[in-house]
């Protein structure tokens, strides 16, 4: 968990943090995260009780898929989502500096479960017809202390979509785990590579391989700027011939992929 101090931009957040907190009141928690220094992200928060999580926790299985895609996300992002039968009503704001490079994001989690369950007694007491159907779920975020936590709910829920376990999958199929799991962020912090392998019953190194074929793969389908030097899988120790490290590269050698928006506005 990292021990240095809040850098100057971080600081003057935190008195917005509390005083949105103060506002907004208790079913409403305000969470800053700083990705410099993933997982560990969580560098302020007010009202944690809504997510159970506190300074030094990670982000959830949603915001990492957001930093894995920034470029076509909005800087502004209202959503509603669950967490343990609480229905949230959640804000997401990427914070860049003068240059257009994000460094941090600013979260609001608002617990309305009490005033969805009040509006919707409302209309049943106001309406005159069936209301089979009417209600709508919101589909779950992960929200969670240890990183770990997040990286087995999101295998979990691609097992889930894919209807296999792994003893019963073909290498396509565990590759295309791999490829929904690096799609969605999983592989932007460090050791999530051994602990999917284990999830897959595969080695470490067939993970890496996995990745560098996916994101050659992805290369030949939408060439990019960068000049190969964003595939933590790819990158090897010239003594050994193994990869380096597992991710991050993960945190490190992606983050200049968080560039200016490439889309007007955002």
């Amino acid at each position: 968990m990292p021990t240095q101090p809040l850098d100057a931009r971080m600081r003057m957040l935190v008195p917005v943090v509390r005083g949105l907190a103060e506002m907004l009141g208790p079913d409403c928690e305000v969470v800053l995260h700083d990705i410099r220094r993933l997982p560990h992200s969580i560098v302020a928060i007010e009202n944690g009780a809504v997510t159970g999580r506190v300074v030094g926790d990670v982000p959830t299985d949603r915001m990492l898929r957001t930093l894995r895609n920034l470029d076509d996300c909005r800087d502004v992002r209202l959503y509603l989502t669950s967490h343990e039968g609480r229905i949230l009503k959640s804000l997401a704001v990427t914070l860049r500096d003068e240059d257009g490079v994000p460094y941090g994001l600013l979260g609001l989690n608002h617990d309305i479960s009490g005033l969805v369950q009040a509006q919707r007694t409302l209309a049943g007491l106001t309406s005159a017809g069936s209301q089979e159907g009417a209600t709508a779920s919101e589909p779950a975020e992960i929200f969670a202390g240890d990183i770990r936590d997040v990286v087995a709910g999101m295998v979990a829920t691609i097992l889930g979509e894919m209807g296999k376990t792994p003893a019963a999958m073909s290498r396509d199929e565990k590759m295309e785990v791999v490829k929904r799991l690096e799609e969605r962020g999983a592989f932007l912090v460090k050791r999530s590579a051994e602990q999917v392998a284990d999830a897959l019953d595969l080695s470490r190194y067939t993970i890496f391989a996995y990745l560098k074929e996916i994101r050659r793969g992805d290369a030949d389908e939408k060439p990019t700027d960068d000049a190969g030097g964003d595939d933590p899988a790819g990158e090897t120790d010239t003594s050994s011939g193994r990869p380096a490290h597992d991710t991050p590269a993960g945190a490190g050698a992606r983050w200049p992929r968080l560039r200016k928006a490439g889309k007007g506005g955002r």
